[in-house]
């Protein structure tokens, strides 16, 4: 795709992001209707009601999708075919508890590469953009990464997997990782923790099993903004992915 492409894509993915913030500010606070709960997750009518608008936009489009309530529409992720990611509310259990750290996340991928990525917190009025070639934006201003280089003075965000045990050895394991860095931040939503990643709020990100969608937008986001983003499959469940994400590769020390 070519920047004029790219350009007009990231207009689509940020109405689409928007028509699902406005959907889901409309139930911030109010009686949530819950689907299902399974396990340590939970599924509300309202990641539905947003879904629904977003792919509304998004209909505009040629593309495939991957949304994760209603998962694949078309064939995604083959060849050089770009296809929409969608997560319409990242935080649900924050959502649902009204704690105000969720957000709207919508990236175009190729693979698991994101060209662009949009992540909206519909409670503080905060939009961040970002695509290959165009940098990355805060509501509109430019946004950069914080630049930082030594783990001993970051900030890192991270997320527990729904799926582990937690056993001792992945206990110690967490320990080990989290002893590297200066403070640990976990506020319930990867796709928020990465757009922090990108703006200098936090300096590195990380989680061992996650589904794409929660990190396709905050990928796009950290590499437009001049992080560094290196993601591997995770064996659990198709989707699922390993993540560390930096202001620098060298806090990974990799």
């Amino acid at each position: 795709m070519n920047p004029a492409d790219i350009a007009a894509a990231l207009s689509v993915a940020e109405a689409a992001a928007a028509a699902g913030a406005q959907v889901l500010r409309g139930l911030w606070r109010g009686t949530q209707t819950t689907l299902a709960e399974t396990g340590r997750d939970i599924k509300l009518q309202a990641d539905r009601d947003s879904e629904a608008v977003i792919l509304a936009v998004l209909d505009s489009t040629p593309w495939p999708r991957l949304a994760e309530e209603s998962g694949e529409h078309g064939t995604v992720a083959q060849g050089d075919t770009p296809y929409w990611v969608v997560d319409p509310l990242d935080g649900t259990v924050n959502f649902s508890r009204g704690i105000p750290f969720c957000s709207v996340s919508v990236a175009l991928c190729i693979g698991d590469q994101p060209l662009l990525g949009v992540v909206t917190d519909f409670i503080h009025d905060e939009t961040f953009s970002g695509a290959s070639g165009v940098g990355a934006r805060l509501n509109g201003q430019p946004m950069r990464v914080s630049g930082l280089s030594k783990p001993e003075k970051a900030m890192v965000g991270f997320g527990m997997p729904l799926n582990r045990d937690y056993d001792d050895a992945e206990v110690l394991a967490f320990h080990r990782t989290m002893s590297r860095f200066r403070r640990g931040r976990q506020i319930g939503s990867a796709a928020l923790l990465l757009a922090w990643v990108a703006c200098g709020r936090l300096d590195a990100y990380f989680i061992d099993d996650i589904m794409f969608w929660d990190i396709a937008a905050g990928m796009a986001l950290v590499e437009a903004a001049g992080g560094w983003v290196d993601v591997q499959d995770s064996p659990t469940k198709p989707w699922a992915r390993r993540i560390r994400a930096a202001s620098h590769k060298g806090i990974w020390n990799l």
